[in-house]
């Protein structure tokens, strides 16, 4: 059981698209308004979805964006998903990174519509240990798939954090949805939205921090934001101690499980 209490922030930012020197410097403006030792931004939140320039734009995990982000971390640790280039193929790749370099990377599973066209998809599911706490990846329409949630969950999460481009017309979904994910996990929720718009999609934001209960601990509008919360751990095991969900799963009758 962990027992390190962490200090978070959401950033719900508009992206500049395509421009990572704006997007880079709405990062560094963010970062000196708060003291969170953890901070989650939207995806993709260096570029947007800049379809036509996705291959310019991407780059290594190992580029001048990372360096550069790397550089604004110091000692905290900085959440969200890039373009990452590797061997000829375009992934939308989450990373939690700080000062010292990446920690954990995770592509993301479930490409959506477009994107499909361009991007790889992932293979495995991640979670990171970080501060006495254990996180788990996820990346916008993986919200819609509860099998990777419980799978993170089993992996032993008691934290999930969301980076997402979720579009407004299908805002109440995710609404529902991240609530819905921490509710049925035992899990605090991140979720980063972003709000503006691009060439194909109003943003309305929403970004929340949701607790292992299901408490909106703090939500945004559809304006810029920052949101800030600590995270006890020790309230996941309260919580499932009280309502044993995942201690009652019936796990000989879905195999999958055991590989959690």
């Amino acid at each position: 059981m962990s027992s390190s209490k962490l200090s978070v922030a959401v950033a719900q930012l508009d992206i500049a698209l395509g421009d990572k020197e704006a997007n880079l410097a709405k990062v560094e403006a963010t970062l000196r308004r708060t003291r969170a030792e953890l901070v989650l931004f939207p995806e993709l939140f260096t570029t947007g979805f800049d379809f036509p320039k996705l291959r310019e734009l991407a780059e290594p995990l190992s580029g001048g964006t990372v360096r550069t982000l790397c550089e604004l971390a110091g000692e905290r640790l900085i959440a969200g998903t890039l373009l990452e280039s590797n061997a000829g193929r375009l992934y939308n790749t989450f990373v939690l990174l700080s000062g010292g370099g990446i920690i954990a990377a995770y592509r993301k599973l479930h490409l959506f519509g477009e994107e499909k066209r361009y991007f790889t998809p992932g293979d495995e599911p991640v979670v990171a240990n970080v501060r006495g706490n254990t996180l788990g990846l996820a990346t916008c329409y993986d919200l819609r798939f509860p099998e990777l949630f419980r799978r993170l969950a089993l992996m032993g999460s008691e934290m999930l954090l969301l980076s997402s481009e979720f579009p407004a017309q299908r805002q109440e979904h995710f609404d529902v949805l991240v609530r819905a994910r921490a509710i049925e996990n035992q899990c605090f929720m991140l979720a980063c939205n972003r709000v503006g718009r691009d060439e194909h999609n109003t943003y309305a934001g929403g970004s929340a921090i949701i607790s292992p209960w299901g408490e909106i601990l703090a939500r945004a509008g559809g304006e810029e934001a920052l949101l800030e919360a600590e995270i006890d751990p020790g309230d996941v095991y309260r919580v499932r101690r009280r309502l044993p969900v995942l201690e009652d799963i019936r796990r000989e009758l879905f195999s999958w499980f055991e590989q959690g």
